[in-house]
């Protein structure tokens, strides 16, 4: 009977639509829970009947008449769409932004998980809430990760310290001033003249002077007596010959006096002594004088310019093989023009056994020219071994310079790479997954990496409870790795994932789904009424 197929397709349609209100009701539900993915339900006709027709042929539109027997549930699907960020401010939640899952498992198998609110538990295992093991890969103790791989339990030793490292290198860069450090400069306090007040040149002749008061003879004797840069005492002599200059005078003064002492020179009439190096000298002319018939007026000497070295002192401290401290000084001084020496020592006099000491050399466009490095070995005398490390002046891999230009001194110490025993006291955990311990020495070292996984069709994972999925067959191939390894997704620490759960949606197809439920149940009370009247025709 007909009505019977109208009550059939109202009752199926009863069905359906209480199965789309479970859906909503599960959507709405889990509203707040991290890493939930909703859901939504598509519906399909359920088979026809097919009934006779008069006529037909070629020329028909229709071969049969066809009824419907109702509705049914074709498919429930889950909406993977990216969750809100919820920030939580705690390290170990964490939230995938873009495809792929946190890999955790039960002891059994893997299971799959957006829901990334993890823990430490007791025995240092990073585990879900539920007590399952987050899986990666854990760093060797050198803070190496091989990915890739098979996967284990994340797990970290809040126990262990960080071994020492004995330093091996240090890094020094920046400036040293070329124009801070002078040399010594003293000069006349008068000046040679010639008759009528002129001011005397290098080509003067001595007798043409007016400080000559008697004219000097063949074989006079004019001796200078003056005191060296190392304090020493010492007589330059000059023998006149007939019509010599000032220029022939100053010319054998200096070919006497070694250039690292100084030079002599006339400048505007002015005899000027500058010292052959840079910083503090006792270099002076303390006396001049005439042996034999002549006689000259020499003026005294006086100092218009002290000289000044300059020196730059760089501290830092540097470690032996048990992480003992020790304070290096290395001190450098200007000894020349575009010329350093460097001197090294310990705060607390720990020896020195080999190298420390040296000179550098710039080049006229302020460049390192000499050596870039040099060695230190000492003996620190706290148990450890002989310590040896290599001082490294700039590092141009690195784009930083040592030079020395026309500027303010700014070198230092920028970097050694040794450190002392050092305790956990935080982990950090990056964009790819990677948990990275933070210690009380100031250094930071790998600890592991978290794995992710994709698959090549989500609809295909069943959903186990719990926010858990498991791969089937029709979800394809599961793929493993760090998040590096998959383009577009990355780990957010400090939030979590939140439920993709749109509510206005979901009370929008709640109303539509009452109305749908409300119009199927008409369906069965009006076929109900219609049945009664055809039982009745009986009476």
């Amino acid at each position: 009977m007909s009505l019977i197929r109208s009550l059939n397709s109202g009752v199926s349609g009863l069905r359906a639509f209480q199965t789309k209100m479970d859906v909503i009701g599960n959507n709405i539900a889990n509203v707040e829970t991290a890493g939930f993915k909703s859901s939504r339900v598509s519906f399909a006709e359920m088979m026809n009947q097919r009934m006779g027709r008069e006529g037909g042929g070629e020329s028909a539109p229709q071969l049969n008449n066809e009824v419907g027997l109702g509705v049914r549930v074709e498919s429930i699907d889950r909406h993977f769409s990216q969750g809100a960020m919820n920030t939580s401010g705690i390290g170990t939640d964490l939230a995938i932004e873009g495809d792929g899952y946190f890999v955790v498992s039960n002891g059994g198998e893997n299971l799959m998980t957006r829901a990334g609110n993890f823990t430490f538990n007791k025995d240092g295992f990073l585990v879900d809430q539920g007590g399952r093991f987050v899986q990666g890969y854990n760093a060797d103790g050198n803070g190496n990760i091989l990915g890739g791989g098979t996967t284990e339990a994340l797990r970290v030793d809040f126990e262990n310290a960080l071994p020492p490292r004995s330093t091996e290198n240090v890094t020094l860069a920046g400036n040293l001033n070329a124009s801070t450090s002078t040399t010594k400069v003293m000069q006349a306090q008068s000046g040679f003249t010639i008759e009528g007040g002129g001011i005397a040149t290098g080509n003067t002749e001595l007798n043409a002077l007016a400080q000559t008061l008697t004219d000097l003879e063949n074989g006079d004797v004019i001796e200078f007596e003056i005191t060296l840069s190392d304090g020493t005492t010492d007589t330059l002599t000059y023998t006149y010959d007939e019509d010599d200059t000032l220029d022939d005078m100053i010319a054998a003064f200096n070919t006497q006096l070694d250039d690292e002492e100084g030079r002599l020179s006339l400048v505007d009439g002015l005899m000027v002594l500058r010292a052959g190096s840079v910083g503090d000298t006792d270099l002076s002319i303390n006396n001049i004088s005439v042996t034999g018939a002549g006689e000259m007026n020499f003026p005294g000497f006086q100092t218009t310019q002290q000289g000044v070295t300059n020196t730059q002192t760089m501290s830092t401290t540097v470690y032996d093989d048990l992480g003992n401290a020790h304070s290096l000084i290395i001190e450098l001084t200007h000894v020349g023009e575009n010329e350093w020496s460097y001197e090294s020592r310990f705060v607390d006099g720990q020896e020195i056994v080999d190298g420390g000491t040296g000179t550098l050399e710039f080049d006229e466009l302020g460049q390192l020219a000499s050596g870039d490095s040099f060695n230190i070995t000492f003996e620190p005398g706290t148990g450890a071994g002989t310590t040896n490390f290599d001082v490294q002046f700039g590092d141009s891999s690195q784009g930083t310079l040592f030079t020395q230009y026309s500027g303010s001194n700014s070198a230092k110490v920028i970097k050694q790479d040794g450190y002392a025993q050092g305790e956990l006291v935080d982990i950090d955990i990056d964009g790819d997954g990677r948990l990275q311990g933070v210690y009380d020495n100031g250094q930071n070292q790998m600890l592991g990496q978290l794995a992710m996984a994709q698959v090549q069709n989500q609809n295909g994972l069943e959903m186990i409870g719990n926010g858990l999925f498991r791969s089937t067959s029709a979800a394809g191939e599961t793929f493993i790795d760090t998040a590096d390894n998959f383009a577009g997704s990355g780990i957010n620490s400090g939030a979590l994932e939140g439920s993709n759960v749109d509510l206005a949606r979901e009370f929008t197809e709640m109303i539509t789904s009452q109305r749908a439920y409300q119009s199927n149940a008409r369906v069965i009370s009006t076929s109900d009424e219609m049945l009664t009247e055809a039982v009745n025709l009986k009476r």
